[in-house]
């Protein structure tokens, strides 16, 4: 699954707006963990659980630009905006890969909001 951060990022992107949890699932390590600041998720099941709850509710979610991008050898870094149906989003994602290009930790967190 080896593929460069950019590719990493915009498929990550499309899989959410799409809401196709179990195509993003795979994208993650069997023994990934998923870090918030109210809940974690440790593994593919409780990662799936975790992300298909955070999409759930959303009806729209579109990544409008990345507007910084850093890759390392095994870490991905971007802030992007999104547009959501109750305004726009500032995001800021950290992912850790593991020898195979999946995903090891993933730490998603909201910078900004604006509402509409």
């Amino acid at each position: 699954m080896a593929r460069s951060g950019r590719e990493l990022v915009d498929r990550m992107g499309d899989l959410l707006s799409t809401g196709d949890v179990s195509a993003l699932v795979v994208m993650y390590a069997r023994d990934a963990e998923v870090v918030l600041y109210h809940r974690s998720a440790v593994g593919r099941d409780e990662s799936r659980d975790l992300l298909a709850a955070s999409l759930a509710s959303l009806v729209l979610y579109k990544v409008v630009s990345v507007d910084q991008f850093r890759e390392t050898a095994d870490i991905v870094m971007w802030d992007a905006t999104v547009e959501r149906e109750e305004g726009i989003l500032e995001t800021t994602h950290i992912v850790i890969l593991d020898d195979d290009g999946l995903i090891r930790r993933h730490i998603p967190r909201i910078r900004g909001y604006w509402g509409m």
